[in-house]
């Protein structure tokens, strides 16, 4: 009898540690993929520049091309739908939101700055322009258990940390530059 106890009593035990590590993988998946999804979709949304304002060798935001090139790539990177849901084969199962978006550029600031955003936490120097993004969702959850809330903050400036071969490029594709 008590071998028939110690067998179900593992079983058991093995069951919840089972579940809890299903979960605890689900947690880390979903806060890997939700870091690499906002990173592209930011990436994304910093190749929308301003063309006018390009001319002028300054780089300011396309805002609305912007806004549209990071829901275009966290739709694409997370299987997401028009209103940022899930589809039935994503691997997140709760909505995705968009809480928060900042351009600073040459149009609104000077560099290097120091950002402060105290809603956020969030405190960074930025050497040239960049977006600023914060994301939420839910990890999914396969067994019982309340779910966390994953919230993402990223700022990209990638492309900016070459701003003078940048400008450079932009003013010969634009022709500001007479080779005669």
């Amino acid at each position: 009898m008590s071998e028939a106890l110690r067998t179900i009593f593992l079983t058991v035990l093995f069951a919840f540690i089972t579940a809890m590590q299903f979960n605890l993988d689900a947690d880390k998946t979903a806060t890997r993929e939700l870091k690499n999804a906002v990173e592209i979709a930011v990436h994304d949304a910093s190749l929308a520049l301003d063309e006018a304002q390009l001319r002028d060798g300054k780089l300011v935001f396309d805002q609305v091309q912007a806004r549209q090139n990071f829901r275009d790539g966290l739709m694409s990177y997370m299987d997401l739908d028009s209103a940022l849901t899930p589809n039935p084969t994503s691997f997140y199962q709760d909505e995705v939101v968009l809480e928060y978006i900042e351009f600073v550029d040459d149009s609104n600031a000077t560099f290097p700055m120091t950002y402060t955003n105290p809603t956020y936490n969030i405190v960074d120097t930025l050497n040239g322009p960049s977006i600023i993004v914060v994301v939420t969702t839910t990890s999914p959850r396969y067994f019982a258990g309340d779910p966390i809330q994953l919230r993402k903050a990223m700022r990209y400036m990638g492309i900016f940390i070459r701003r003078k071969l940048i400008r450079c490029i932009a003013i010969v594709i634009l022709g500001k530059i007479n080779y005669s």
